[in-house]
């Protein structure tokens, strides 16, 4: 993006300008729109990258990540929450790369997205972990979501039963009833007497927390 590489290099326009239309006339990079500009191939940008250095990957993904979130403003950046994810995740930024790394995730789950999805809930499973927390419910039910939608039983199971384990942990009634609630769901094809389990303790919390919509 023009204004995210003026924001990084701290060029004027015009100079930027012609830095840009060196590697256009290089044919290293292909200008897409108006405001966009891009690699002509992967393997370059991959070439380029391979000859930073660990620390200078780093920093750089720091400061992009800055530049973005300088201007998103803090708001719900759609496709911007994406890119955060990832330049906080590789800065090793790790709180603000779980929360960008689920509000992507929340946001492909809705665009019916499930593999961008879960690389988004693994992301902020492994971020998390190296911010020293464990993984709380609302992420494992997510990405219990999304292994669900892509046919991996298993996984999903396990996620949505580690789910309750952390609802129930913390007195989360709520959490509870949605991990018993999609235990039942995901029972339904497999088991109807175990889904049926996973529904009448489902039952009992709504009614134990006295919200008739969830009874």
């Amino acid at each position: 993006d023009f204004t995210l590489l003026q924001a990084l290099t701290q060029h004027d326009e015009a100079t930027l300008l012609s830095r840009i239309k060196e590697l256009v006339d290089a044919q290293l990079v292909v200008e897409e729109s108006v405001d966009r500009f891009a690699f002509r191939h992967a393997l370059t940008r991959e070439a380029m990258r391979a000859r930073l250095l660990a620390r200078e990957r780093v920093a750089l993904h720091r400061a992009i990540a800055s530049a973005l979130e300088s201007a998103s403003d803090g708001g719900d950046g759609g496709d911007g929450d994406d890119a955060l994810a990832y330049h906080t995740f590789e800065a090793g930024a790790w709180e603000p790369a779980r929360r960008y790394a689920l509000r992507a995730a929340a946001r492909a789950l809705s665009l019916s997205a499930p593999r961008e999805a879960l690389q988004h809930f693994e992301r902020a499973a492994t971020a998390t972990a190296n911010a020293g927390r464990p993984l709380d419910s609302t992420l494992l039910m997510g990405r219990g979501r999304a292994h669900e939608t892509l046919g991996a039983f298993s996984r999903a199971n396990d996620d949505f039963v580690a789910a309750l384990d952390c609802a129930r942990a913390s007195a989360d009634r709520r959490a509870e009833w949605e991990a018993l609630h999609a235990l039942g769901l995901l029972w339904a094809a497999r088991d109807y007497e175990r889904a049926g389990a996973y529904r009448q303790a489902a039952l009992l919390v709504a009614r134990a927390i006295d919200d008739p919509s969830l009874v």
